[in-house]
């Protein structure tokens, strides 16, 4: 048995961006490992990368398309009238930019359970600056405003058998999860600094390949938490 902590939260709308989409934003269905760790990082005002393991699951109302406000340049690139939208003006330099509309795809009314497990000296940093953050934290895009409903220290234990109550990211490398007929993302998770100061996925650990498993699946061998309003499973990466 392990104590994590459990987050409850909600969020009416959130961008969970797919690194690969472009043209039309495209998002995950639930927020990925190095999204979270992010927003845990700035809540406890973390200057450098604390390891911690997560499990994430959620339930929403499927996605929406919206408009956004879109600007784009090269770099270098010479301000034309009647082809940039913006003019920059650096010295005698002028550089163009382009301004116009594009798709945001949005999660909609999202229910989560993140659980936490960080190093023994952050855990009760990491509780308490979820339980009382300082700011306003987001998830998703920076006006992605994160609800947190309740945070908790729970029990986890291991059991035979665990019913999901939530769609649930589950690493496919699980122990007994075998091939499902399910969405397979590859998320991210660690990076690493680069001597010349570029952040780089870790070659372990950097990159997870998951099921997306609905909320109707059943695994055995699963930990579980003893949640007093209703025990939830328990996945940690």
């Amino acid at each position: 048995m392990e104590k994590v902590i459990r987050l409850q939260c909600f969020q009416n709308l959130a961008n969970y961006r797919k690194p690969s989409s472009f043209i039309i934003k495209e998002t995950y269905p639930l927020p990925p490992y190095s999204t979270v760790l992010g927003m845990i990082h700035a809540a406890c005002g973390f200057q450098e990368y604390h390891p911690m393991q997560l499990s994430i699951q959620g339930t929403n109302k499927g996605t929406i398309s919206e408009l956004y406000t879109r600007y784009s340049f090269s770099a270098g690139g010479k301000y034309e009238e009647g082809r940039h939208q913006i003019c920059i003006e650096e010295g005698n330099e002028r550089y163009g930019i382009f301004k116009g509309i594009a798709n945001v795809e949005l999660v909609c009314e999202n229910h989560m359970v993140i659980h936490i497990l960080p190093e023994p000296d952050d855990f009760d940093l990491v509780y308490q600056s979820l339980k009382h953050p300082k700011r306003y934290l987001s998830l998703g895009r920076y006006e992605d405003i994160l609800d947190i409903e309740r945070v908790d220290i729970v029990n986890i234990s291991l059991e035979e058998e665990v019913e999901f109550t939530m769609d649930m990211y589950v690493p496919i490398d699980t122990d007994g999860i075998g091939n499902r007929m399910a969405t397979i993302y590859t998320l991210t998770k660690e990076y690493e600094i680069t001597k010349q100061g570029f952040r780089r996925w870790k070659k372990n650990g950097g990159r997870i390949k998951t099921y997306y498993l609905p909320s109707d699946t059943t695994l055995g061998e699963l930990w579980q938490d003893d949640f007093e309003g209703g025990r939830s499973p328990v996945v940690l990466v």
